[in-house]
């Protein structure tokens, strides 16, 4: 699904910028408005939608913040990205009151930018946020009253699981961290995924990123170090082996051979 975002900047260079980086490079969204202050994106939103507003603080006649103040008053639920020059934290501040759905400070770091798309996304097709912290859906099914079926709810794990993987690729996925969320010890759930699926827990995480990167590598422009960021490697060089190792082929030959 192309994401349509309103962008709101009162440098045009910028916003042309932005627009190229969006659509050509990140790809999976197009800018279907665009405005110099919040006065016109509130005028050009009587008259349009979209799913997302990206939008600079310091502008004339209405800054970012108060944008979105309105934003939130019409729309509720609307996602919108603050961008801003100003390190200021009563700016964050304000912005967080208003239940920003991300802040990034300029110049943009291609990598973050992608992530919050990636988060809008995920927000628009239905998926949740996974939490750092516990609540009654990461217990056993059996706990939260729902089943007392040990298969279905070694099943249900699994898919937790799986949903779990899915949404944190970009970050540090740990056995023990996994064995946590679904408050499981973490030798136990090794032993279940392997007898559920058939393979290796840490297998199906690296076949997951690299499916990610295939995905990536063959639809957008970002650089083959900013795709390893996003798919859980920090370290460009151990990702390009593991890419390798796993298609047959380096990153670059991939992209080469996929246009």
């Amino acid at each position: 699904m192309m994401i349509q975002i309103l962008l709101v900047e009162d440098e045009m260079n910028l916003r042309s910028r932005f627009r190229k980086l969006l659509e050509d490079v990140i790809g999976g969204c197009k800018v279907t408005g665009e405005a110099s202050n919040g006065l016109e994106a509130l005028e050009w939103l009587k008259t349009n939608t979209v799913d997302a507003v990206i939008t600079d603080i310091r502008m004339k006649d209405m800054n970012g913040i108060e944008l979105m103040k309105r934003l939130k008053e019409q729309s509720p639920l609307m996602p919108v990205v603050i961008i801003s020059g100003y390190s200021d934290f009563g700016f964050a501040r304000e912005a967080l009151r208003y239940e920003v759905t991300d802040y990034l400070l300029k110049p943009v770091d291609r990598v973050e930018l992608t992530q919050v798309i990636q988060k809008i996304a995920k927000k628009i097709n239905g998926l949740s946020p996974v939490s750092d912290h516990k609540d009654v859906h990461t217990l056993p099914l059996a706990e939260q009253g729902i089943v007392d079926n040990p298969i279905v709810e070694e099943r249900q794990i699994i898919r937790r699981i799986k949903e779990i993987i899915a949404l944190r690729l970009e970050q540090d996925i740990s056995l023990q961290y996994l064995a946590e969320q679904v408050n499981l010890n973490h030798r136990y759930l090794s032993v279940l995924f392997k007898t559920e699926t058939g393979e290796n827990l840490s297998d199906y995480v690296t076949q997951c990123r690299i499916e990610k990167a295939k995905n990536l590598i063959k639809h957008t422009q970002l650089k083959i170090q900013d795709i390893s960021r996003l798919v859980g490697y920090p370290n460009a060089k151990y990702f390009m082996s593991v890419f390798k190792q796993t298609v047959g082929s380096t990153p670059t030959e991939y992209r080469d051979h996929s246009h």
